[in-house]
């Protein structure tokens, strides 16, 4: 499935510099790496919004990836600067689904959609997303749309 990616001049960024070890010999970033920046700009992302991690477990509860969908658009390279794009898509009873995009020069060189399910932070059961989590978040629009064609 070919996707489109849009990035708003209002969406969220968090910045990257690409780092040597993260890059295989012909300095291009190596695929597993895509989700630790997405994971580090949810985190970044939501302390942005007042809702940090230290928050989040203060009041018990803690987000876990259920789901995840990755298309590559090109490759970031060492030592490329970038930005990573996010935007909350859906939140549902205990779910949120984010979308993400990998800038390199405004460009999208990846992108992804995760679902985290909000879990108890002790029993690591699901729980509903917390109210003042919901009213953080909003809503933002899809990063990624399906293209029509290959």
């Amino acid at each position: 499935m070919a996707v489109e990616v849009h990035v708003g001049e209002d969406t969220w960024r968090m910045p990257l510099a690409v780092r040597y070890y993260e890059a295989d010999q012909q300095n291009v970033v190596f695929h597993g790496w895509y989700l630790n920046y997405f994971d580090e700009a949810f985190t970044a992302y939501t302390a942005a919004l007042g809702y940090s991690n230290q928050r989040a477990q203060a009041e018990g509860v803690d987000w876990m990836v259920v789901h995840s969908e990755i298309d590559w658009h090109g490759s970031l390279r060492w030592p490329d600067s970038a930005e990573i794009a996010v935007s909350a898509v859906h939140v549902g009873n205990s779910s949120i689904t984010v979308d993400f995009a990998a800038l390199r020069d405004g460009e999208a060189v990846c992108s992804a959609r995760n679902v985290y399910v909000t879990v108890d932070a002790t029993e690591f059961s699901r729980v509903e997303v917390p109210v003042a989590f919901r009213e953080a978040i909003g809503h933002g629009q899809s990063l990624r749309r399906v293209r029509a064609g290959r």
